[in-house]
């Protein structure tokens, strides 16, 4: 019996590697065709494309036959505010969904969770890669906040020697050193470059950023275009009122501190002091 489930182990093995295979020959011979050229890499780098091919091609599928459009504009909206890291895909998105759903399906029901247990273990482990697009877009949030004064000044420089709004961006993304918001800045330079109206760029940015302060930006940029007010001053005052609520909200964590200290005082430090002083005492001792 232990030999015959060794070589369907072996069969499965060997019909995966040459599905593998195969998978991978069609690849390359993409590839050739698409970039006239050969792939040039390691081959972990290959696996890594195929699969992600493979994952993709399967979120596609399932992608277009998602009937709920509130869903899919969740699903693009958090894609957008993580800065789509790793060059993910809505459909590869949807496809690593369709793997962890299937995996904790699969690991549940192996452990006999039942059936309601493991559709219930499915169901959350497909929402994990929303979990890392939530950690993704709070670390692109917080390198927004820090870096949007400074490109504000410099914004505010560049429209004070004369250049239009659309200059001054093209000048600080040259410029500057690569981060969220300079790669925001060059997405809107790009749309007004496409054709979009910087009103219609700005709200696009508002729209991919969920932070406050960004937000505030935009709409005063795009009521400043719409008035036709100076846009130097306006972005003086902005710059000055988010270095004010920056400030605020670094004095409202600071207070937060002595709240958060508490559970770790009585649970972990106190218990310790206590033994140190008075386990001498019951052990017989003198402190």
């Amino acid at each position: 019996m232990d030999l015959f489930l060794a070589a369907c182990y072996g069969g499965c093995a060997a019909l995966i590697y040459l599905w593998y295979e195969e998978v991978k020959s069609s690849w390359l011979a993409w590839q050739e065709l698409e970039s006239q050229g050969s792939f040039e890499g390691t081959g972990w780098q290959l696996f890594q494309l195929v699969i992600r091919g493979l994952i993709s091609d399967m979120g596609t599928i399932l992608w277009r036959r998602l009937p709920w459009q509130k869903v899919k504009q969740d699903s693009l909206q958090r894609l957008a505010a993580a800065g789509y890291p790793a060059n993910l895909t809505i459909q590869e998105l949807w496809g690593w969904r369709c793997v962890a759903a299937a995996a904790g399906l699969g690991l549940l029901y192996c452990f006999q969770a039942g059936l309601f247990l493991a559709g219930l273990g499915g169901y959350l482990c497909s929402r994990l890669p929303y979990l890392w697009l939530t950690t993704a877009s709070s670390r692109r949030e917080a390198a927004i906040r820090r870096a949007l004064p400074g490109v504000l000044d410099l914004l505010v420089i560049c429209t004070g020697a004369g250049l239009t709004f659309d200059a001054a961006v093209a000048v600080i993304v040259e410029k500057s050193q690569p981060n969220p918001l300079i790669d925001e800045l060059r997405l809107v330079l790009h749309h007004m470059r496409m054709g979009d109206t910087r009103q219609e760029a700005l709200r696009r940015m508002s729209f991919r950023t969920q932070d406050a302060d960004v937000k505030s930006v935009c709409a005063t940029l795009i009521q400043a275009d719409q008035l036709g007010t100076s846009i130097s001053s306006t972005l003086v005052l902005l710059a000055n009122q988010i270095r004010i609520n920056q400030a605020q909200r670094a004095e409202a964590r600071a207070n937060q501190a002595p709240v958060k200290l508490l559970f770790p005082l009585v649970f972990f430090i106190f218990p310790s002091l206590l033994v140190v002083l008075f386990g001498p005492v019951f052990l017989g001792g003198r402190i």
